[in-house]
């Protein structure tokens, strides 16, 4: 099976179907301007159970700590 993949106005690679966020891809190889990508470990989606409180349907989540949170917004504005 063959995809193809192009890239964005970032300059970031966008995969086709199965591939999806959060995949852990590794390089097999790379020669002139093809570079060759294997599927290692699919991304890991969490399963969230819905819970009605007070009339309204909520998530069931656990809170996320503000230090992470913190960490996801430097490591974004790094990014940029």
């Amino acid at each position: 099976m063959e995809s193809v993949t192009t890239l964005d106005a970032r300059r970031r690679g966008v995969f086709p179907l199965p591939f999806q966020p959060g995949d852990v891809l590794v390089k097999e190889n790379q020669s002139g301007e093809v570079i060759s990508f294997r599927l290692l470990k699919p991304a890991e989606v969490p399963v969230v159970k819905l819970r009605r409180q007070a009339g309204f349907t909520m998530l069931d989540i656990t809170p996320i700590p503000p230090e992470r949170i913190a960490a996801a917004v430097r490591a974004d504005r790094d990014a940029r």
